[in-house]
């Protein structure tokens, strides 16, 4: 996706060209891009399996339910997948450390976004995403917090997004796949996020401070 010079933003699918203006909510520096989330993503946008559970396992199936409201992830909240079913999936269906994973169905909890982390998986046992689940898995080359940072930011837009009735709303994986990214070079992405952590860490200093 690039920027001509008389500032209009222009993208190429396969050999057609369009100017894409309309969908750009803001410039950005010359050395940023805009680029669509599918393109920045190592791995497909798309939700997990539904999965069959058992009372005990070795795997894990990460549910709607892990992503929770207030504290982040919670990896106990988990239950086993039946070990039955483990060749329906592929190596890169596994959750990773950096996955940034945001619930696709369900009224309350459509459109939230989390990441998760292998600490947080203090079982340290292989875990996939249930059907509820949609799995955003960057490139090396796009810090993962970078695009979790951004994907939370846009969080209250995502709840919008869903489609269907009220009770059956899907936020559909094509709709994350066309989100608009602006995209710095990764030491600017790095610092970005060196800002914001040190922003959060003052603030919870003051916040433990005054308690």
């Amino acid at each position: 996706m690039v920027k001509n010079a008389v500032f209009s933003y222009y993208e190429k699918i396969g050999d057609e060209i369009r100017c894409i203006d309309e969908e750009i909510p803001f410039d950005v520096p010359d050395n940023w891009s805009w680029c669509r989330l599918e393109n920045c993503c190592s791995k497909e946008i798309k939700r997990g399996k539904s999965p069959k559970y058992s009372d005990i396992g070795n795997t894990l199936v990460f549910a709607q339910k892990c992503n929770t409201k207030y504290d982040g992830i919670n990896i106990s909240l988990a239950l086993y997948l039946d070990e039955a079913t483990l060749k329906k999936y592929s190596d890169d269906e596994y959750m990773q450390d950096g996955d940034t994973v945001i619930n696709s169905t369900g009224t309350g909890t459509l459109g939230r976004v989390g990441i998760y982390r292998a600490s947080d998986n203090i079982k340290n046992s292989p875990i996939v995403p249930d059907s509820h689940v949609t799995v955003i898995r960057t490139y090396n080359c796009i810090n993962s917090d970078y695009a979790y940072i951004f994907l939370k930011a846009l969080q209250s837009e995502l709840e919008k997004m869903g489609e269907g009735s009220t009770n059956q709303k899907e936020l559909k994986p094509l709709t994350l796949k066309q989100l608009l990214v602006p995209l710095p070079p990764i030491q600017e992405q790095k610092r970005i996020m060196h800002y914001i952590i040190s922003f959060y860490t003052k603030l919870y200093n003051i916040e433990k401070s005054l308690s």
